[in-house]
């Protein structure tokens, strides 16, 4: 059913007006008016739905024209149509240049339905044109959009080429001018035949060939397309024609002119007719090799860094950092957590973890990606399916994307089970080393004091019975005790020297040392014994020889005493010993030892330096042990020397050692000054305590002390003991004993020393452990002597005057003895 015409009437008279809507039907127009009949009604019904306005001329309160100019402000697509019956012909005319669709006068309103058609009809026409030009000018937009979107602005160029002839040079030398500078080959070919109508002249440097070589020829892009590209290629273009697709892109390779393969990608667009039939081609072809070459390059270091991470015995895992799910992981990665790669990537730590443990690594990667930085996690322990649990050393890395935010975080694990099981393993063996170095320097410390101890008695008093006139037999038993006990003492000592420097705990003061002091102080002292058999000793070099070395000067003097005492020990009766130095290259000091003995059979001198090796020398009547040569290589490589020996049978053996020169001190030490003894007779009186629990050493003592009529002996068995007596006794000097039964002396010295009572009283030790680096402690501590056992009787006298004659006044320097 049509739908009836809306019409805005504006009508004073309902008479006229009925007559209208009777007119207008009797000619089958079906019409719903709405009246008014002043200004404020017009006004207020003009913005509805209407198809047309008819309005009279001449109103009381209002009129026609005025209606017209709202009209054409509000509503200017409604026909408008004056009906009346005053309008005159210029008046009409007028009006309709105002933009009125018609006039009718009502003394001929049968002219009004033909009118209303018409108007009608006009304002469709202009409705369909302006929706008409509206939908070009939005497919215009469209169009050009895609052109610009699509590079298709050479195609519209080409296209406005043809339809603009007058335009044609100038547009076609700007299109060249464009092409020319172009990276790309345009180009246009028929869809039918494939045949090239246009390439630009850029196809020259790209593959060799000119536009005459190309346009025209049929076949031309079937013989230079690769043959392993050519079915895909073509299958794909075949397959758009068919389908009517727009546009396709393509990579593939061409053979230029010269053979050569080049790569380019492809951008074609299709163009159609109306009845969907392509009519033509249009295409660019930009030069890709580079980016080929490049991309191949990209996937072979790629691939290499794939290897290498596949490869890695660390686990290496990737996180997305948005989610924090896995986007990558590596073999060794599969193999420590038990579970294939595709069971991994896109999971978290809690669809792999306890929770507590997954919230834990969570915790971690944030704080990674908040800090920016990247987390070293020395250890963490994970629970895998088959390894059981293992400790991971692991490092978190955030990875930032072109705009500097966190995208990934990259995980390096290490596991560490088997290092942190070998280092468990280091830790208890070197607990277990320190166990024992400790146990070695408690037995060493032990035996040096159980072997010391009973050597004090008999060597003391055997000492004592020296000191008192004896008879010719007497004296000769005394000797022979002295003898048997200073090399019993000897023994002792290359023992514990071996024991020390095999254990790594040989105690060196190294300093810059005069090696002519050293040698003739040891010449003076070994002369005397050869003496006795003829032997003349000499020393080759001067007391004040500019020679330096950097050793521990009472080490150097015992390596000599040993090899000049063996000179002269297996020496003939008459013979010589030559003590010489000289410089050897690389700044290297050599002191030589020779003598005038049987010499050295060649097949023996390897074993020279061995502990108790004395080459048969225990079948003749010289004493010995066969440790001091291999104390002598064990000290002097200990100071970074080298000791050897060379032998002549017949002729003598010359024993060296090797050390590196140092510069000597800028300025010359004084000469010793000699101290002169306290004669007995000038002896002060004295009150001095010995702390001591055995009582063999504190008889002797008092034996010794006797000697020194005013000086009086008190004994304290124990630390206890010691330190009540040292507090209500006021002592002007103490022995003190190291190993007592309740305390430590080094202990007891720290208490001493920390009572007002008694920090004033000099303690000198007397202990049967000979180790070095306890006596400096123990010097270090307070101490002003320390003497080891077996004591020499004479310098215990001498400590003993020294002391009680200056009564306390002077408090010497401490110095070991």
């Amino acid at each position: 059913m049509e739908r009836a015409l809306r019409i805005l009437h504006l009508e004073d008279d309902p008479a006229d007006a009925e007559l209208v809507a009777t007119t207008l039907a009797a000619e089958g127009l079906m019409c719903e008016f709405v009246r008014c009949s002043s200004r404020s009604q017009f006004v207020a019904a003009i913005d509805g739905a209407y198809d047309l306005i008819l309005a009279d001329f001449a109103l009381p309160s209002f009129d026609g024209v005025s209606a017209q100019r709202i009209a054409h402000e509000r509503r200017p697509d409604l026909p408008f149509v004056f009906v009346s019956g005053t309008i005159g012909e210029e008046v009409a005319i007028e009006r309709l240049k105002d933009g009125a669709t018609d006039y009718v006068l009502k003394q001929r309103l049968e002219r009004l339905p033909s009118a209303v058609r018409r108007a009608l009809d006009e304002a469709r026409e202009r409705h369909e044109r302006r929706k008409a030009e509206s939908e070009v000018r939005r497919l215009n937009a469209e169009l050009e959009q895609r052109v610009v979107d699509r590079t298709a602005q050479l195609a519209d160029a080409y296209r406005e080429l043809e339809k603009r002839g007058a335009e044609l040079h100038e547009a076609k030398a700007f299109l060249e001018d464009v092409v020319a500078a172009s990276p790309s080959m345009i180009f246009r070919f028929d869809p039918n035949d494939l045949r090239t109508t246009y390439v630009s002249p850029n196809i020259g440097w790209l593959l060799g060939y000119t536009p005459d070589e190309v346009i025209g020829v049929p076949g031309f892009w079937e013989r230079i397309i690769h043959p392993d590209d050519h079915d895909r290629v073509f299958g794909r273009l075949r397959a758009a024609l068919d389908e009517t697709v727009a546009q396709i892109e393509q990579e593939y390779r061409c053979r230029s002119k010269d053979g050569r393969y080049r790569w380019f990608f492809n951008l074609l667009r299709i163009e159609y007719d109306a009845a969907g039939l392509p009519t033509g081609i249009l295409g660019y072809a930009l030069d890709i090799a580079d980016r080929r070459a490049a991309e191949a390059e990209l996937h072979q270091a790629s691939a290499f860094l794939d290897s290498i991470v596949e490869h890695l015995p660390a686990m290496i895992f990737v996180k997305d950092a948005a989610d924090l799910r896995f986007v990558r992981f590596n073999r060794a990665g599969e193999d420590l957590l038990g579970l294939r790669r595709a069971d991994l990537i896109g999971r978290t730590d809690r669809d792999l973890f306890p929770r507590q443990l997954a919230d834990a690594f969570t915790e971690k990667d944030r704080e990674v990606l908040r800090g920016r930085e990247v987390m070293d996690i020395p250890e963490e322990i994970i629970a895998t399916p088959k390894g059981g649990p293992r400790v991971l050393h692991t490092r978190k890395i955030p990875i930032f994307d072109a705009a500097g935010n966190a995208a990934y975080l990259l995980g390096i694990s290490e596991d560490i089970t088997e290092r942190k099981a070998a280092e468990e393993d280091v830790r208890l063996a070197r607990l277990e080393a320190e166990r024992a170095n400790r146990a070695k320097s408690d037995f060493l410390s032990r035996m040096s004091h159980d072997l010391r101890t009973p050597l004090n008695a008999v060597l003391g008093f055997a000492q004592l019975l020296e000191m008192d006139a004896v008879d010719g037999q007497q004296a000769e038993a005394v000797r022979q005790i002295l003898k048997g006990g200073r090399l019993l003492l000897e023994l002792i000592n290359e023992v514990l020297d071996i024991a020390r420097i095999e254990a790594g705990h040989l105690s060196l003061s190294p300093e810059p040392v005069a090696v002519g002091e050293v040698v003739h102080q040891v010449v003076d002292f070994v002369r005397p014994l050869g003496q006795t058999r003829g032997i003349a000793i000499s020393a080759d070099v001067a007391y004040d020889a500019t020679l330096y070395v950097h050793l521990d000067r009472q080490r150097l003097k015992q390596i000599l005493l040993n090899l000049v005492g063996n000179a002269v020990k297996y020496n003939h009766d008459g013979g010589s010993v030559r003590v010489s130095c000289e410089h050897r290259p690389g700044g290297r000091v050599l002191i030589s030892v020779a003598d005038t003995g049987a010499g050295i059979p060649p097949q023996k001198l390897g074993l020279l330096f061995q502990p108790f090796e004395r080459l048969g020398a225990e079948e003749t009547t010289v004493e010995g042990t066969g440790l001091g040569l291999a104390v002598s290589k064990a000290l002097t490589e200990a100071m970074g020397g080298t000791i050897g020996a060379r032998s002549t049978i017949d002729r003598g053996s010359t024993f060296w050692i090797e050390f590196g020169e140092v510069a000597g001190p800028s300025i010359a030490s004084a000469a010793p000054i000699a101290v002169p003894i306290a004669e007995p007779a000038r002896a002060a009186a004295g009150l001095i305590l010995y702390i001591e629990d055995n009582q063999a050493n504190v008889r002797l003592m008092e034996r010794l002390l006797a000697r020194r009529e005013g000086v009086r002996l008190i004994h304290a068995p124990n630390g206890a003991a010691g330190l009540r007596a040292a507090k209500e006794a006021h002592p002007d000097l103490i022995f003190l004993d190291l190993h007592l039964p309740d305390v430590s002396g080094e202990e007891l010295l720290r208490r001493l020393w920390a009572d007002p009572d008694t920090r004033a009283t000099p303690v000198a030790v007397l202990s049967a452990d000979a180790t070095p680096s306890q006596a400096q402690r123990l010097l270090t501590a307070g101490a002003i002597a320390y003497l080891t056992k077996p004591l020499e009787m004479a310098r215990v006298l001498r400590l003993v005057d020294e002391r009680l004659a200056t009564r306390r006044e002077v408090q010497g320097q401490g110095r070991c003895e």
